[in-house]
């Protein structure tokens, strides 16, 4: 088995495999990995390359945002073999017991599966995604420090943890697995365009590839995972047996749209003046912090407790500790560079050419602070919160496709309708007082937030990329779309996996959680054939 290029498979070529997995990103690949040695004949179709292809990316991920503004400037899709992990920051987050439970503060919350049920492939997606000290998630186990005894304070605020993946580039960690493996088979520059269904069954799938070559894939089980936007995009353009879409019965597909608000820099600490101590408070809330498991962060949370009594949601607040330099025009434009090179994001050439005149001008100013960071002598001046927040679900937030505006390889192209309700805003508003609470009493009275001093003010909330939601999970057809283990309801052979599948998201980054998901599905379907 190896990896194939689409424009090696002759035309109406029909392919054939027990498992298809659609899709080469985090859950994808995850699927590849935990099947590789089985009895299954597994075929991995992604649709972008091994490399980058800017030009195909940009045609086929063409958005319209209605409802609240998407002004995140990272990408939510990577059409290349990695998929959005191409472009992800590698952050690790475990959810709550609380994301799982129905809540009756809010609606269309509960999961059909509880956390505990989960522990195991968690387990499972900490290895796969070589995260150090996972078994140190649990802030209980940690020792005495500053940022500890002061955040963690019964009834009110508790802290959860932030690891970084040691396999943040999840298609280079598993190429050679995919290249060596006897029983998967991937192909690349292979878009899906159709699920074709009959009875009840996905029969076939139809894909093309470069020039738009076309040929199809049988298979005895189907898996959809290709993310948030995409994973709706392809169930709600497959007509041909209904007009509404494959596994769109009570019209769930697309809605419950989720993301994870973010407030940056809606509230600051001035840290001028403060003594080590104090500045030891906020230590391991900085991105990257060193701790005693290695680098990690620290993000204040509400307790369970107080989300019960005060009917509030899950929110999250961390931040980055900087100096003056930080903040300058040139420490911006090399920012933004970096993680152009990172994401190698090449094709604006206009801005890439303003952050270079950027870092030119403050390189006398970057290059102190280089210095002072490398001799220890960088002393931040002020703390930039950030909120990650959850967002409740709805119904009216949502993903359609508009079949009048197709992209080069025949699939719909995408609208995203965001809502964001007044519980996330009310809820941020808690957690800046508790925030402030907490601070003063330490010492430290130079917080400010423009949430507690303008609160009638709608003020920007940004995305976080983390498309959620819009396939969720349920007990009940008339719920949701797919069942606990990831089965489309009323179809017999195809599954969904990955933060589609998330009825709630609780304020968690996703990725942990998506292979673990994946890891469990694969288990699943080789129980299948036993």
């Amino acid at each position: 088995m190896s990896v194939r290029e689409a424009s090696d498979v002759a035309i109406d070529d029909t392919l054939t495999a027990d498992i298809c997995v659609i899709g080469g990103g985090a859950a994808g690949i995850t699927l590849a990995r935990c099947l590789d040695g089985s009895s299954r004949q597994v075929l991995l179709l992604e649709a972008g390359g091994v490399e980058h292809d800017a030009a195909a990316e940009a045609d086929s991920f063409q958005v319209e945002h209605t409802g609240v503004p998407h002004h995140n400037p990272i990408p939510s899709r990577g059409r290349w073999l990695g998929g959005a992990t191409n472009l992800w920051f590698g952050r690790i987050a475990v959810p709550d017991a609380i994301d799982f439970a129905e809540r009756s503060w809010v609606p269309h919350s509960g999961w059909p599966l509880s956390l505990d049920a989960l522990d195991p492939w968690l387990v499972s997606a900490a290895t796969i995604l070589d995260v150090a000290h996972h078994d140190r998630f649990d802030i209980g186990r940690w020792s005495s420090h500053p940022t500890i005894e002061t955040f963690r304070r019964d009834g009110e605020t508790d802290l959860d943890v932030f690891f970084w993946s040691g396999a943040q580039d999840m298609a280079k960690a598993a190429r050679s697995i995919l290249e060596r493996s006897p029983n998967v088979t991937t192909i690349t520059d292979a878009t899906v365009n159709e699920l074709v269904t009959d009875g009840g069954r996905v029969t076939s799938v139809s894909v093309v590839g470069p020039g738009r070559r076309p040929f199809k894939v049988t298979a005895a089980q189907f898996v959809l995972a290709a993310g948030g936007l995409e994973n709706p995009r392809l169930l709600l353009a497959s007509t041909g047996s209904s007009e509404t879409g494959v596994g769109n019965e009570h019209d769930n597909v697309g809605r419950y749209y989720l993301d994870h608000p973010r407030g940056e820099g809606l509230a600051r600490v001035d840290l001028r003046g403060l003594s080590p101590s104090q500045l030891g408070t906020l230590a391991l809330l900085d991105e990257r912090a060193d701790s005693e498991f290695g680098t990690t962060q620290l993000r204040v949370v509400f307790s369970e407790e107080l989300q019960r009594s005060e009917q509030l949601l899950n929110h999250g607040l961390h931040g980055h500790l900087v100096a003056d330099a930080q903040k300058s025009e040139g420490f911006e434009g090399y920012k933004r560079m970096r993680d152009r090179v990172r994401r190698r994001q090449f094709d604006d050439r206009r801005a890439i050419a303003g952050d270079i005149a950027s870092i030119v001008r403050g390189a006398p100013q970057l290059t102190r602070f280089g210095f002072d960071r490398v001799r220890g002598r960088s002393t931040p001046t002020e703390f930039v919160v950030i909120d990650q927040m959850e967002h409740e679900p709805d119904p009216e937030s949502r993903v359609t496709v508009n079949p009048r505006n197709l992209d080069r390889f025949g699939l719909p192209r995408v609208t995203v309708h965001w809502r964001i309700n007044d519980s996330t805003r009310r809820s941020q508003r808690r957690m800046h007082e508790l925030f402030r609470d907490a601070l003063e009493r330490v010492g430290i009275t130079g917080f400010s937030s423009d949430v507690l001093d303008r609160p009638d003010d709608e003020l920007e909330l940004i995305d976080m990329k983390h498309p959620s939601g819009t396939t969720r999970m349920s007990a009940s057809p008339k719920d949701g779309v797919v069942d606990p283990n990831c089965r489309v309801h009323g179809v017999d052979n195809l599954y969904v996996v990955g933060s589609s599948t998330f009825p709630t998201t609780g304020h968690f980054n996703p990725t942990l959680l998506i292979v673990a998901l994946a890891a469990r599905l694969a288990d699943h379907l080789v129980g299948l054939a036993d």
